[in-house]
């Protein structure tokens, strides 16, 4: 099968995780897979359209077009399927609890095209699935859950604080703001422990009674950084755009062997729920000060709740088992 995905950027995200790095994974199971960057300008996309007749199945990854824009992709597409990870039918407004500020008659509007028109749709958790079926049910479960590189990533073995405690945090600056939201449960702790917050990003929070250490986000020392961790943190707010994260920094943890709190929001919750209790789940933002606080507290909590992230990570959460759910999805 020859396939096709359309990216929004060689620097995106979702791009890199979702398609880039999958890729040798996909070709293992005898996939013959290209990737370009979808052309900005509607010349670029016009030459580029009738060339999509070459693939038996083109992927449109997390991008919303026009009417004329996804017109002519449909024309030229012999099966069209969608990839998206995020609630892109809505705004980003988190963590605002005004529901108003989520909605955009636009966006909900060119993603529900995109769903009808495609053959094919593709989420990466069952909030989002939930979301595809309430626009059209026979196109809904098919989750390809975003996932890390357990196999190629050393995980910590030794669970005893650094000489300063390092709670740690990875993300880009349009998600500072989950770490910024729970600024009273980090003061709060600084109160009792001596720590430093680690950030490893494009851009560093401002917490006032919080020591913290900004490390610039780079793709080859990404997990080196991680590793550093006494503890990662994954908050998030609870709202619908935040209900659609995937655990994308949860899970880069767990292949670390790093032991973690998280806010149960997406999937984030069914991890959180997950039989084996891989990390532990702050309800609030109080409950992140306690978590931690315990965390510090118990090298046998850490080492507990490490291990166990790292299993799960390894069987449900490897490229290995994120290829064979595309290969299925896109097979059926």
């Amino acid at each position: 099968m020859k396939i096709i995905f359309l990216i929004k950027s060689e620097k995106t995200p979702s791009s890199r995780i979702r398609v880039r790095e999958l890729l040798p994974f996909l070709e293992k199971k005898g996939l013959d897979c290209t990737v370009l960057p979808l052309p900005e300008t509607a010349m670029g996309k016009l030459s580029l359209f009738p060339e999509l007749r070459k693939y038996d199945l083109v992927v449109l990854q997390k991008r919303l077009l026009s009417l004329l824009e996804f017109k002519l992709l449909r024309l030229f597409a012999r099966r069209l399927a969608f990839d998206f990870d995020d609630a892109i039918y809505l705004r980003n407004a988190s963590p605002s609890e005004n529901p108003e500020d989520y909605r955009s008659s636009t966006r909900q509007t060119k993603f529900r095209r995109t769903i009808l028109g495609a053959d094919l749709v593709m989420s990466s958790g069952p909030v989002l699935d939930a979301y595809v079926k309430s626009i059209a049910p026979e196109k809904a479960g098919r989750i390809i859950p975003t996932a890390v590189d357990v196999s190629s990533i050393k995980a910590k073995d030794n669970w005893d604080l650094s000489d300063v405690p390092v709670i740690g945090w990875t993300g880009t600056k349009s998600t500072i703001r989950y770490v910024e939201y729970i600024a009273p449960a980090l003061r709060a702790l600084a109160q009792k422990h001596k720590y430093v917050l680690k950030i490893v990003a494009d851009a560093a929070p401002l917490i006032e009674g919080v020591d913290i250490k900004f490390v610039p986000w780079k793709l080859e020392s990404q997990y080196d950084e991680i590793r550093s961790f006494d503890v990662g943190i994954m908050p998030l707010s609870s709202d619908p755009f935040s209900e659609g994260k995937a655990a994308y920094k949860l899970l880069q943890y767990f292949a670390c062997a790093v032991p973690s709190v998280l806010s149960p929001v997406g999937v984030n919750r069914i991890i959180a729920e997950s039989e084996t209790h891989p990390c532990l789940s702050a309800e609030s933002v109080d409950s992140f000060r306690e978590h931690l606080d315990s965390l510090l507290s118990s090298r046998e909590l850490r080492a507990r709740l490490a291990m166990s992230g790292r299993r799960l990570a390894e069987s449900a959460y490897s490229f290995e088992a994120a290829a064979e759910a595309f290969l299925k999805a896109v097979t059926v």
